[in-house]
């Protein structure tokens, strides 16, 4: 065997071994099936939406000013109306993950803080 090729060997085999130890460990990195009960647990969604409630709810207790009274109690009726939806929904026993993300999507059209 050549001189050069038992130093290349090695050398080659150090630049190449992360990724032959990505291609290796590829299979047990795949995504898991949507059966997993870990994928279907929403206790996260549902605390989320427990915190954006609370939040809600104390937003609404604050009186609305003098001026710009109009807009307070527009964006205060719009508030009320996010967590009538919640209720709603828990009552429907609809998807807690999906009400959070149809309850984010409202909480985007509120008109910005002043």
């Amino acid at each position: 065997m050549p001189f050069f090729c038992t130093f290349r060997l090695p050398r080659t085999l150090v630049r190449w071994l992360p990724a032959l130890a990505l291609w290796t460990a590829a299979p047990a990195m795949a995504v898991q099936p949507a059966s997993d009960p870990a994928l279907t647990d929403t206790s996260g969604c549902t605390a989320l939406i427990d915190i954006v409630q609370e939040s809600l709810r104390s937003e609404i207790e604050v009186a609305c000013p003098k001026n710009g009274r109009e807009t307070c109690e527009a964006k205060n009726g719009q508030i009320r109306a996010m967590l009538d939806i919640i209720e709603e929904r828990r009552k429907r026993k609809a998807d807690e993950c999906d009400t959070l993300v149809q309850v984010n999507r409202l909480l985007r059209t509120l008109p910005p803080k002043i």
